[in-house]
């Protein structure tokens, strides 16, 4: 991609409106302003009311003026704010490229994403940050939007970052192991330690890329996870939640055996409702993943002796098989609607005062850093399959390739933040954004 050029391109949604907004970026922005206005500084930061005088336009405009590095592309950035009628933004745009090529100067219309490209380019943004952006620009709801400005933060690197690093220092531990392969009493790290440790890397992965049977694609809308003991009513009161019958109901403890997650609407919320098996089936991997990302748990239990996690809304299931004294609000009915419709209101209260959206500190994978994540736990897994061919506590037969196969799990983390960016990484990652952003 050309860096030396000045680009130029609408940065303001499509459509028209009161003001519309002109990016340019590069070392010759300022100049290729030059001719269109006077009396103002263009190297100076800051911002200026003036006249933008095109041939024979004149318009009114407010200019950004933010000389680099002090800037999104770390380039020299101007903004001009005009009025927002989508064929005057165009024709201006038009004009400024004429007057420029003119002068001798490189300007040119920016490709889809080549701000945020030359941001990334210049060390300004990660690559996860950069695929963030995308995100905040395509979210259609609240909550998508405050996922994306969240893993614009960091936090797909930060969280993916330690695993990395972990597998590193495993990586090098089974090197030095090639290293000293001659001895036969250096053993860097036992086939016990190394399955062990891979296990957990490829758990924690797992987990990222959103996987394990009966879990959907992660999704920025709120989790509410109905636990509790065994033949509680979770999956009748999930039914009854959800108005139609989704899951199998049974008295025969254990008939719900893995996790179920289904879209609902719950008072003023879109949230995913997840029907979870009974607290001791948890080693089942998506219920027990389903519990861990739960925004709001509803805890089930007959009797309402079992003590529920912090912050959970309490639901005393059955009170049809109970004597009629005493019930309050927490007594439901799965088979009453006026019971379903009491508890709904609850878990619309307890969302609601939420200090701050759960579902938007969820992490946001791309489907790029999803696949990346994959193979690179599939990796994992072929080692951990070769280590398990191995006795216990000896050392490692076939050191090389297990390391050949944890170092390809560790590139392709690299690649998530860009750290090894291959070009037609880079060339997806970028064609994905719209022009002028």
């Amino acid at each position: 991609m050309d860096l030396e050029s000045t680009i130029i391109a609408v940065s303001s949604p499509p459509g028209p409106s009161a003001v519309g907004m002109i990016r340019l970026s590069g070392r010759e922005a300022a100049a290729v302003l030059a001719e269109a206005v006077t009396g103002i500084d263009l190297g100076v930061r800051g911002a200026y009311a003036t006249r933008l005088r095109i041939g024979d336009w004149s318009l009114p405009a407010v200019l950004l003026i933010m000389p680099g590095p002090g800037s999104y592309t770390t380039e020299d950035v101007i903004e001009v704010q005009v009025p927002g009628n989508p064929v005057l933004l165009e024709g201006v745009i038009d004009r400024l490229i004429e007057s420029g090529l003119k002068r001798g100067l490189a300007v040119r219309r920016a490709l889809p994403g080549e701000f945020t490209f030359r941001a990334w380019h210049h060390g300004r943004l990660s690559l996860d940050r950069a695929e963030a952006v995308a995100s905040i620009i395509a979210a259609g709801s609240s909550e998508e939007l405050d996922a994306a400005r969240h893993a614009f933060e960091g936090q797909t690197g930060r969280d993916i970052t330690p695993i990395a690093e972990a597998l590193a220092d495993v990586l090098a531990l089974v090197e030095v192991g090639i290293d000293f392969s001659d001895e036969e009493d250096v053993v860097a790290i036992s086939t016990e330690s190394l399955r062990s440790r891979l296990g957990d890397l490829a758990a924690r992965l797992a987990q990222h890329a959103g996987s394990g049977s009966g879990e959907e694609s992660i999704d920025a809308r709120p989790r509410v996870v109905l636990r509790g003991p065994v033949n509680a009513g979770k999956s009748t009161l999930f039914n009854a939640l959800l108005g139609h019958d989704r899951v199998i109901t049974h008295t025969l403890a254990g008939t719900t055996r893995d996790a179920i997650v289904e879209p609902a609407r719950i008072g003023d919320h879109d949230v995913l409702l997840v029907d979870t098996p009974g607290d001791e089936r948890v080693p089942f991997v998506s219920a027990s993943t389903a519990q861990h990302e739960a925004d709001l748990v509803v805890w089930c239990s007959p009797s309402g002796g079992d003590e529920p996690p912090a912050g959970a809304v309490l639901a005393r299931t059955k009170r049809d098989l109970r004597p009629k004294i005493d019930h309050d609000a927490a007594d439901v009915c799965a088979f009453e609607p006026d019971d379903v419709d009491r508890l709904r209101c609850r878990i619309d209260d307890a969302l609601s005062r939420r200090p701050a959206s759960a579902a938007g500190q969820r992490l946001i994978v791309s489907q790029r850093q999803r696949g990346l994540i994959e193979r690179a736990g599939s990796n994992i897994d072929a080692a951990i399959e070769l280590v398990s061919q191995h006795s216990p506590s000896g050392g490692l037969d076939r050191p090389a390739e297990i390391a050949a196969m944890l170092r390809q799990a560790l590139d392709g983390l690299g690649a998530i933040t860009g750290q090894i960016p291959p070009d037609d990484v880079l060339d997806r990652v970028f064609a994905s954004f719209c022009i002028g952003k």
